[in-house]
């Protein structure tokens, strides 16, 4: 009778359990950012906040430095707290007093962000300006390296051919 399932050609399993592990792993962590995160909202913000924001992490990467943005960053903090009162503010007798605090919100976010353009421009030409001239300066350096280079393996060649010519035939 054949047998089958000989055991000696089956793989053992236990050599392939930690490939199995990572595997799983590897599944969870693709399907865990799939999932929809629940976020916190503290009330309505205006409008502007989502463009504010935008603006000003465009102005970080295009080179702001960290003094530059956090002076906006700020602002960006009194304009959500402007808002925050804004919210408290329920009563329809105090309905002056919350459009004149949201009113003071959406001047300060396009304050915000008219310097976050502004910010952003000087930040890339600034960036520009680095860049040109790192590789300006990189350029000037090769041919200062290679002139070196030239001068002296000139150099060297004629103390080569001074000592060659110094050179005295000695009869043993």
């Amino acid at each position: 009778m054949l047998n089958y399932l000989n055991e000696s050609r089956l793989p053992p399993i236990h050599n392939k359990l930690p490939i199995i592990g990572v595997l799983a792993v590897l599944v969870i962590l693709a399907i865990r950012p799939l999932t929809p995160a629940t976020s916190q909202t503290v009330g309505t913000l205006q409008p502007g906040f989502g463009q504010a924001i935008v603006v000003l992490n465009g102005a970080e990467s295009a080179g702001a430095t960290s003094s530059e943005v956090s002076k906006l960053v700020a602002l960006l903090n009194k304009a959500l707290e402007l808002n925050r009162e804004a919210l408290k503010l329920n009563a329809t007798d105090e309905a002056e007093t919350r459009a004149a605090l949201l009113g003071q919100v959406d001047q300060i976010l396009t304050t915000v962000e008219n310097r976050a353009i502004e910010l952003t421009v000087a930040a890339s030409q600034r960036s520009y300006n680095t860049r040109v001239l790192t590789y300006l300066g990189g350029a000037i350096a090769a041919v200062l390296g290679t002139i070196t280079y030239a001068f002296a393996v000139s150099f060297y060649q004629k103390y080569r051919i001074k000592r060659t010519f110094q050179m005295r035939v000695i009869r043993k």
